[in-house]
Formats: C-alpha cells, structure tokens, sequence
C-alpha cells in the first residue's frame, strides 16, 4: 500500500485587544472541505521546512512563528486511481500577524474563524482532534503550565 507524508500547520493570529481572540486559517480544499495548510514533504526536506514552504505556496503567508511544544500527526486513508493510499499529516503551530491571504490555484477560498467555528467548519474528526489539542495546548499555556507534553492526536481520537 502506497505511502505519503504531508505537514502543515494550524495557523493563527490574534484579534484586537482586549480580548485578543484567537483567529485560525482554513483552506477550502477541492473536494468542498476546510481544512488546515499543509503538503507533501519533498525528499531531503526536513518538516519545519515543508510547512513554511507549503503555507507560503497555499497562502501567500511567510511571516510565521512556530510555537514549540506543539507536534501532532494524524493518520488517513483514501483511494487514488483505485489504489489504497496511507497517509500521515504532520500538524504544528504557527503564528502569523498576517490577515492577508492569497490562495494558491490548489484551493478555492479562505477563512479566518474563531476556534468554535473551525470546529464547526472542519469535516474530518481527526482535523477535529487537531483543532482541540490546539485549544488544550492554548489553555495550558493560559494557566502557566509551562512546556505542555504533546500527544498523538490520531491516539487519542480512535481511543
């Protein structure tokens, strides 16, 4: 069975004082989805590179900050020229001051969303899983946890 590799990131920004809610980015996918940035890892590349590379390439966006502690992966299958495929997305957190987004031809829109909206928003329960280690990763972060443990988001969901 075919194997593949993607790695992206849940990327965000923050809204205005006071509050300084927290906006993430969605991409309409071909397939009618939202769905966080991310692509295929180029042979050599290492996974922090292909995540700046392929949001740069889907968005337009290069001013990122990655936020350390934060590393989940999901596992997927879907069908390609009648062939089985697996597939591990690799998801990190970064943070862009940019509200600018320009799309690449790989997708139909964008939206920036609130963390219940992405919820509402994202198809795929282990994008779901994704999005609430996020906000858990967020509210350790908010009571002063220090360096939260990362965990495996696929785990967690089909437990």
């Amino acid at each position: 069975m075919p194997y593949e590799r993607s790695v992206g990131a849940i990327v965000f920004r923050r809204g205005e004082p006071p509050e300084q809610e927290l906006h993430f980015l969605l991409l309409r996918y071909p397939g009618g989805y939202w769905e966080f940035p991310r692509g295929h890892v180029e042979v050599g590349e290492r996974e922090h590179t292909t995540a700046i590379r392929e949001i740069q390439e889907e968005t337009g966006i290069t001013d990122l900050k990655f936020l350390r502690g934060f590393r989940e992966r999901y596992r997927f299958h879907f069908r390609r020229e009648g062939q089985s495929v697996t597939k591990d997305a690799i998801i990190y957190l970064a943070e862009s001051p940019t509200w600018s987004v320009v799309t690449s031809e790989e997708h139909f829109g964008y939206v920036w969303v609130s963390y219940d909206d992405a919820l509402t928003h994202l198809k795929f329960d282990n994008s779901k899983a994704i999005m609430r280690a996020a906000h858990a990763f967020f509210a350790r972060r908010r009571r002063g946890g220090g360096r939260p443990r990362t965990s495996d988001a696929a785990r967690k969901s089909a437990a």
